[in-house]
């Protein structure tokens, strides 16, 4: 089967320079037949971004497909047109603010090949920890010790649900992406508790089955362990960073034009699985509730900074950029304080 990556962008060179570079740096982009841009209604000058890419990559197989800008039925028909140009392939598409680990697309192929066998296969995302129930995972499963601090400063446990706190809150985001913001440390900290998990599961030479074990989360049951503890079963989930195959796409009859809330609809209603891949964390910048506010922040200078080091422009280093996106920022705030609607 083929294996053919997606890149979904729209205007944030920022944001996608990172993630073409830690996709190069984590050695993923080789593993696809084809990587495909979904440009989604971008500029001359992001498009200008985006073939200089191209052409600094002659070895890689690229195309792009072009949407109107709309959202969400822009980016939906995108991936349907570019799935109906490529058939018969495992898809993984990442958003232009998704930033990756080394072996990341090893790793999400490896998850695929762990459950293929599903007929009921939907969706394989990694741990990622702006995500509801990627943080929810981490904190609850992995890291309780950061559990109380999560508490104490948010006064209340992590919110599962999929447009939860952790989805509408810039300062959740950013306080759990700061606490995995060194990938390669992050990622060698989640082997060793995984590798610790599996150990916990021994008993005599026998290992404990789960697979029949669920843990309620709210009213629903989206929590379903394997036998490998590396994988878990998963309802809610965020569709920024995602492998899935054709079979799926057929069965769906192509990605609803709503994208990720049809998409959740279609896969709860059908009785279809997402995997949640816990061998690795990767990290997303910003849902658009939170961008504003986090672009005052300097965490996307401090992910490039940490996790692509010696690539940090002078503008960057010396804080000239996350300046810029402030004062873009003084219209919109002026505007919203006195009440002027865009005509």
């Amino acid at each position: 089967m083929k294996k053919l990556l997606m890149i979904l962008t729209n205007a944030r060179r920022d944001c996608c320079g990172i993630t073409l570079d830690t996709l190069e740096r984590s050695g993923s982009l080789k593993v696809f037949d084809h990587i495909v841009f979904l440009l989604n209604g971008v500029s001359e000058r992001h498009m200008r971004f985006v073939d200089s890419f191209i052409a600094q990559h002659p070895d890689l197989s690229c195309d792009k497909v072009l949407g109107n800008g709309t959202r969400p039925q822009g980016i939906a028909d995108m991936q349907n047109r570019c799935i109906e140009k490529y058939p018969e392939a495992l898809y993984m598409k990442v958003d232009e603010d998704v930033f990756v680990p080394d072996g990341w697309a090893e790793r999400m192929l490896a998850a695929y090949e762990a459950n293929k066998h599903r007929d009921n296969l939907a969706l394989i995302t990694p741990l990622i920890p702006n995500n509801a129930f990627g943080l929810h995972t981490l904190l609850t499963r992995f890291y309780p010790e950061w559990l109380s601090e999560f508490r104490q400063r948010f006064g209340h446990d992590p919110d599962p649900s999929r447009a939860g706190s952790t989805w509408q809150s810039p300062y959740i985001a950013e306080w759990a992406t700061r606490k995995f913001l060194d990938l390669e440390q992050a990622n060698e900290g989640q082997r060793r508790r995984l590798e610790a998990g599996d150990q916990e599961l021994d008993v005599g030479s026998q290992k404990l089955e789960v697979g029949s074990q669920r843990s309620e989360v709210g009213s629903r049951k989206s929590d379903l362990r394997p036998p490998n503890s590396d994988l878990s079963f998963s309802d809610p989930f965020s569709i920024g960073c995602i492998a899935y195959d054709y079979r799926h796409w057929q069965r769906m009859g192509g990605i609803p034009e709503t994208d990720e809330p049809g998409w959740t609809s279609w896969v709860r209603d059908h009785e279809q699985i997402n995997i949640l891949d816990c061998s690795q964390i990767v990290l997303h910048y910003s849902f658009f509730v939170q961008a504003e506010w986090l672009d005052r922040t300097s965490l996307l200078e401090d992910i490039r900074r940490i996790n692509l080091p010696g690539t940090l422009r002078a503008a960057q280093r010396l804080g000239l950029t996350r300046a810029t996106r402030i004062t873009k920022q003084i219209p919109g705030i002026v505007k919203r304080r006195f009440g002027i609607r865009d005509t």
